[in-house]
């Protein structure tokens, strides 16, 4: 990246910044989900992308992969700007998504998932969002965003040969007024 003064370094450019945001730069729902604090926030959010990424990418193919994951991000870091003010960085929200999606995705394999969903998958999510609502600085916020529009994301795109057609019909709409909501929220 190109060296910025003090004033305009690369967070107040490209961090989710809800006051920003709400003056139009929206691009920063996205931006702000490439920066990380340090390298230790960038290498906790790469491992969780390897393990869950590869999984969801394998059982949902890698364009619905993408669009969950991007869509993910936005919805979180738009709960996010409603909720809470101030800076924001991370790809926590799209993660928590991918969270969401798994859960989904698991919903429709549970004869064969069903007990790692219980014994692994939904603990991880109770324990990291704890994690979240006990350490300061985590923006559980964006998580939990992240965490619904993974599930309705999902829902919408549908998975090949479970979900059938009103039921990608209700995850589109949920979707579709979640995100309303959200944008008449931050931009009233």
């Amino acid at each position: 990246f190109l060296y910025y003064s003090n004033t305009y370094d690369l967070f107040s450019i490209l961090a989710v910044n809800s006051n920003a945001i709400k003056n139009g730069e929206v691009w920063m729902l996205i931006t702000g989900g490439f920066l990380h604090v340090d390298i230790i926030h960038l290498m906790c959010n790469m491992y969780s992308l390897y393990v869950i990424g590869t999984q969801i990418e394998s059982f949902i193919g890698k364009k619905k992969f993408i669009l969950v994951y991007f869509i993910s991000m936005i919805v979180g870091n738009m709960l996010s700007v409603v909720l809470s003010h101030g800076l924001s960085v991370g790809a926590s929200g799209a993660i928590f998504g991918l969270l969401g999606s798994l859960i989904y995705f698991g919903y429709h394999y549970r004869l064969y998932l069903g007990s790692v969903m219980r014994s692994q998958i939904i603990p991880l999510l109770i324990l990291n969002l704890a994690i979240g609502f006990i350490v300061p600085n985590i923006n559980v916020v964006a998580h939990i965003g992240g965490l619904v529009g993974g599930i309705f994301a999902t829902m919408a795109l549908g998975i090949e040969k479970k979900t059938n057609r009103s039921e990608r019909i209700n995850g589109f709409i949920s979707l579709a007024v979640l995100i309303i909501f959200l944008c008449i929220m931050i931009f009233k």
